[in-house]
C-alpha cells in the first residue's frame, strides 16, 4: 500500500518536472508560436532618401510666411537657403555655367543670383490647401479637402479660419472634430499643421523651383548673347574687322592656276574661289552652291574639279598629305643617321 503522503510527494514531483501547461521548455517537442513575418516587415521603416531639402518643411515655412504677409525676414532667409542649394545643384548638373561667357566663378555667381531673385519673387504666389488629417489619403487628397482657394485669392486660410468655415467644427467627410492645436512640426513625408488639420501644397515646391531656375538661367544666357551681338561696339567691330588672307590660300590659288592653265572651266572655278576668299565672310559654307551660282557651270563640273584637286594634292606645297610624307622622310633620315653613328 502507498500512503497519502507518498502520493502527495509524487504529485508535487511531477508538477515540478512538467511545470504548468503554459510553460514550455527547450526539451519540449511542441511547436512554439512564431511571429508573423509580414507584420514584422511592416513595422520596419525603410531609410529615408537624402534630398536637397525636405519639401514638407519648406511648404510649412512658406505657409507661415504667407500668414505673416510676406514680412518675416527670418522665414524668408530660411526658405531661400534651400533655394540656393537647389540652384547650385541645377547649374552644376546641367553645366549651365560652361555655356555662359566667361566660364569662371563670376559667371556661376551671376547665374545663381539671377535664378535666386526670380524664385524670391514667386514666394508670395505659393498656395497650400487644408486637409483633414484623420481621413487624408495621399493617393486621393481631394476626398479630405477642407477648403479650395479661388484662382485670384491671395493668402492661405489659417487654422481658426478653416474651423470657423465648418458647422460644428467637424470634418464634412469623416465627421471628426477639428482642433487648432497642438501644432505638429513637419518632417520628411509628414505635413505640418494641427493634430487634425494638415496643410499641403497644390504642387511640389521642388519641381516648381527647378523649372523656374532652369528657364530663367537659359533665358538670361540667351539674352546676354543677343545683347552682346547687337551692341554698338560689337557691330562696329564686325564692320571694321579686317579679313586676313592666309599665305597658304594665296599659294594654293597660284599653283592651281598653273595646273589648270589649259582648261577654261577650271580657271573660271579657281577665279570664283579667289573671289569668294576676298569678298565672302564665310566662304567655307555651301562652297559648291556658291561656285555654281558664281560660274554658271553645272554642279557635276564643280564636283569633278574638286575631285581632280584632291587627286593631285601632292603637287601643292602646303598639302596635308605632302606634309605627312615630308615628315615621314625626315623621320627616316634621322633614323638612318642615328644608325650610321
Amino acid at each position: 500500500m502507498v500512503s497519502d503522503s507518498s502520493k502527495a510527494g509524487s504529485e508535487s514531483l511531477e508538477e515540478l518536472c512538467t511545470g504548468p501547461e503554459d510553460i514550455t521548455t527547450e526539451s519540449d517537442d511542441t511547436p512554439v508560436d512564431t511571429p508573423n513575418i509580414e507584420a514584422v516587415i511592416g513595422e520596419i521603416k525603410l531609410p529615408q532618401r537624402k534630398l536637397y531639402f525636405i519639401n514638407e518643411i519648406v511648404e510649412w515655412q512658406l505657409t507661415k510666411y504667407i500668414w505673416t504677409g510676406c514680412t518675416d525676414i527670418e522665414l524668408r532667409d530660411q526658405i531661400m537657403s534651400n533655394a540656393t542649394e537647389l540652384i547650385r545643384q541645377i547649374i552644376r548638373k546641367q553645366g549651365l555655367h560652361t555655356i555662359y561667357p566667361g566660364q569662371d566663378e563670376s559667371s556661376f555667381a551671376d547665374l545663381l543670383q539671377t535664378a535666386w531673385v526670380q524664385i524670391e519673387r514667386t514666394l508670395y504666389k505659393y498656395r497650400a490647401r487644408p486637409h483633414c488629417r484623420c481621413c487624408y489619403n495621399p493617393d486621393n487628397p481631394a476626398k479630405s479637402l477642407l477648403y479650395m482657394p479661388t484662382d485670384r485669392e491671395y493668402g492661405i486660410k489659417t487654422l481658426d479660419e478653416v474651423i470657423e468655415m465648418h458647422n460644428g467644427r467637424k470634418c464634412p467627410h469623416c465627421q471628426s472634430k477639428l482642433t487648432v492645436g497642438p501644432i505638429l512640426e513637419p518632417v520628411q513625408d509628414f505635413y505640418a499643421g494641427s493634430d487634425t488639420i494638415l496643410f499641403r501644397g497644390m504642387s511640389k515646391v521642388f519641381n516648381m523651383w527647378s523649372q523656374i531656375a532652369r528657364t530663367v538661367i537659359l533665358a538670361y544666357i540667351k539674352k546676354e548673347g543677343r545683347d552682346r551681338k547687337n551692341s554698338t561696339s560689337y557691330v562696329t567691330h564686325l564692320g571694321n574687322k579686317s579679313r586676313p588672307m592666309s599665305d597658304i590660300m594665296i599659294r594654293f590659288i597660284s599653283e592651281a592656276k598653273l595646273i589648270c592653265q589649259y582648261s577654261s572651266d577650271h580657271l573660271q572655278i579657281i577665279e570664283a574661289i579667289e573671289w569668294l576668299m576676298y569678298n565672302d565672310e564665310r566662304p567655307h559654307d555651301g562652297t559648291i552652291g556658291k561656285l555654281v551660282e558664281k560660274t554658271g557651270l553645272s554642279r557635276a563640273v564643280i564636283t569633278q574639279f574638286m575631285r581632280l584637286i584632291k587627286l593631285r594634292s601632292l603637287e601643292f606645297t602646303d598639302s596635308p598629305i605632302n606634309k605627312n610624307i615630308l615628315e615621314l622622310k625626315d623621320r627616316r633620315r634621322i633614323n638612318m643617321d642615328f644608325d650610321d653613328e
